[in-house]
């Protein structure tokens, strides 16, 4: 009797610490699943939307199929002219988004704000740390700096949009919304926002949506009014 009433205890011991058949099989399952890899996975955007008119694998503009693909990388926001595009580009991702940079910063140099370290706040030297954060070209003085930057990208991303309204806002050339074209000021103060490193000035909130939405066609705007307005303050020339 001791013996049976020992081999009852014991078995239901058993049952009581194993799990059900169904937890441990999903556990299982999920164990054997493959981990998603971070550099490909897609998430929220981080900081800004992609900057560039073109396709980073076709080159072509993007809008002329339809909607762009928009992909995330590590919160890096891309955007491709086709869904055929997206897996050629994933397949050297680092190479990829290298591309991306070096047109990026092209692109944005001219425009940047500061002539000192936005981390060390020091004179950057004649030729700059330069990376791309977020679609943003940030320039500092040394790897250290880089390393700090990327330490707290959100104070420093903050700090750059305050140099880019601080220096292109007393000149800025747009009269009117480059979204809604209603006159700036018409609807109170108008709203700024940083993309790729120019100040879009908009009439109200609402317009923000349609500008990341649409950012290179709303940039191209602010960039050939400063081309326009460049050209008028250059003095004409005496025959």
């Amino acid at each position: 009797m001791k013996a049976l009433v020992t081999v009852l205890a014991v078995t239901a011991l058993a049952v009581l610490v194993s799990p059900p058949a169904n937890a441990q099989a999903a556990a299982n399952d999920q164990a054997a699943q493959p981990a998603k890899s971070p550099s490909t996975q897609s998430d929220e955007r981080v900081g800004d939307p992609y900057p560039l008119a073109t396709c980073p694998i076709s080159g072509g503009k993007l809008g002329s199929m339809g909607a762009p693909v928009i992909k995330t990388y590590d919160g890096r926001e891309v955007r491709f002219c086709c869904k055929s595009c997206p897996p050629k580009f994933e397949k050297d991702l680092a190479k990829s988004l290298g591309k991306i940079d070096a047109a990026i910063i092209k692109d944005q140099a001219p425009h940047y704000p500061l002539s000192t370290s936005v981390v060390g706040g020091a004179p950057l030297p004649e030729k700059p740390l330069d990376f791309v954060y977020a679609n943003r070209l940030v320039r500092v003085a040394s790897e250290d700096e880089k390393s700090q930057f990327l330490r707290e990208p959100a104070k420093y991303l903050s700090d750059l949009d305050k140099a880019v309204v601080a220096a292109q806002s007393k000149d800025y050339p747009l009269k009117k919304c480059p979204v809604s074209g209603e006159e700036l000021g018409a609807m109170g103060k108008p709203v700024d926002v940083v993309i790729a490193g120019r100040l879009v000035r908009l009439c109200c909130k609402s317009c923000r949506k349609d500008l990341m939405n649409e950012p290179a066609k709303f940039l191209a705007a602010v960039d050939a009014a400063n081309d326009g307005a460049a050209k008028q303050e250059k003095p004409s020339g005496h025959k």
